[in-house]
């Protein structure tokens, strides 16, 4: 598969490098052409494109502490896919989104 090099900025300074499926490195702001390695940039911060993570936890955290009975430990995963355009997602397997909660 080919890979797509995106540019996310950092919101102290600097960027992070992604490497994205190229069908999720679509409507960037710029493309930097100097050679066959193209990037890709962003149209936001690599903090703002995972602000997914921050609404995920906080969604699974809000249902659990409303159960009867609260667990000790709560373990939450789920895959993330970056994307220039919507910056990140919840990764998919087939038509379903990868969610794993383990309660103990």
């Amino acid at each position: 598969m080919v890979v797509a090099v995106v540019e996310f900025p950092v919101q102290g300074g600097g960027t992070v490098l992604v490497n994205v499926a190229p069908e999720y490195a679509d409507e960037v702001v710029t493309r930097d052409l100097r050679g066959a390695g193209a990037t890709q940039r962003a149209k936001q911060s690599f903090e703002s494109a995972l602000d997914t993570i921050r609404t995920v936890a906080d969604s699974v955290l809000g249902q659990v502490s409303e159960l009867a009975r609260h667990p000790h430990e709560v373990k939450v995963e789920f895959g993330l896919e970056l994307t220039a355009k919507t910056g990140a997602v919840l990764a998919t397997a087939g038509s379903t989104a990868h969610l794993r909660v383990e309660l103990t």
